[in-house]
């Protein structure tokens, strides 16, 4: 029998260790605020980890029934889960590296078991990453996510949640991870989520991602990306990104939609609707309703402002709303 198929020589150190309530507390937060399933979650129901009862093995997804352990009894129960199971030993040794990281000394006693095991490099990295992901640490954890050697593993539920968790705050974390790992996304919520945060983070990539998605998706992602463009914060970045907006090279069908969304669309009534339409035609040598003064908003002597007076508009706070 290996070592770490033994309770007391992988936890020699303190036999009757068992998480403390500090750390179940921080464990379940984690949980809460990852949409109710960590990775190590997701981990532990793949690997086909089985929560006993009465004897008995009962398959379950909810790996949240046994982790985080809530006595040095649970821990061993776990463990013996783990080792039960009939995934390769890497794969076991892979979970309780991962549980010997929520030790008190989990630094030297995780390296040292790793090491005692050799445990396969590309398995610790990946471990390290999802066990910084389930903590919070975001930056750090894709330092060990994006390394090349890793295959990626739940690519979908990494970028979700980058995109999603409340407390990941930084946009452009999601879009390196995205453009590091290439996954290939099949969901449509995590498309959506990507998306969201593409279109914050860069108006020309977010137009030319709509493009590579057919109808209705290409539609309905153009939509979005204006109504985030226009319904950002007022200030110098929405002048900008407005401008960029309006000088993107619309196809014959993207400005069909252009124009519906802003006139008659749930866009009308976004800030600086109609003045983004106006000028998009005068920029285009399009002759508008909105451009030639009798506007689809019942406005009439308005005449077409020249181009460079949008962003300006933009900055002064000025530019008229759809009403």
């Amino acid at each position: 029998m290996a070592d770490f198929e033994n309770f007391d020589v992988l936890f020699a150190s303190d036999r009757s260790f068992a998480y403390g309530e500090q750390t179940i507390t921080k464990i379940l937060k984690s949980r809460r605020l990852a949409h109710n399933e960590l990775l190590i979650d997701k981990l532990l129901a793949t690997l086909g980890v089985e929560r006993r009862e009465y004897g008995t093995f009962v398959m379950t997804n909810i790996a949240q029934d046994f982790y985080p352990p809530r006595s040095n009894q649970s821990l061993r129960n776990l463990h013996s889960q783990i080792i039960d199971g009939a995934s390769p030993d890497h794969h076991k040794q892979s979970l309780l590296y991962y549980i010997l990281k929520d030790t008190l000394d989990h630094s030297r006693s995780a390296t040292k078991f790793a090491r005692a095991v050799f445990l396969p490099e590309k398995y610790r990295i990946f471990i390290d990453g999802i066990w910084l992901l389930d903590r919070g640490d975001f930056e750090n954890a894709l330092g060990y996510l994006t390394e090349p050697v890793l295959i990626p593993t739940f690519p979908e539920e990494i970028l979700h949640l980058l995109c999603t968790h409340p407390d990941q705050h930084n946009d452009k974390l999601p879009l390196a991870y995205y453009y590091t790992v290439s996954p290939t996304i099949t969901s449509s919520k995590v498309t959506e989520a990507l998306f969201a945060k593409l279109a914050l983070s860069s108006v020309t990539e977010a137009f030319f991602w709509c493009r590579q998605h057919g109808e209705p998706s290409h539609r309905k992602f153009f939509e979005q990306l204006i109504h985030t463009v226009l319904d950002g914060p007022e200030g110098e970045s929405r002048a900008m990104r407005s401008v960029e907006l309006i000088h993107l090279p619309f196809n014959a069908e993207e400005e069909a939609w252009f124009g519906a969304y802003l006139t008659e669309g749930k866009g009308m009534y976004l800030h600086g609707a109609k003045d983004a339409y106006r000028v998009r035609a005068v920029a285009t040598g399009k002759n508008s309703p909105i451009a030639s003064g009798a506007n689809a908003y019942g406005n009439h002597g308005d005449h077409a402002m020249d181009c460079s007076s949008l962003g300006s508009s933009y900055e002064q706070g000025s530019m008229t709303s759809a009403r």
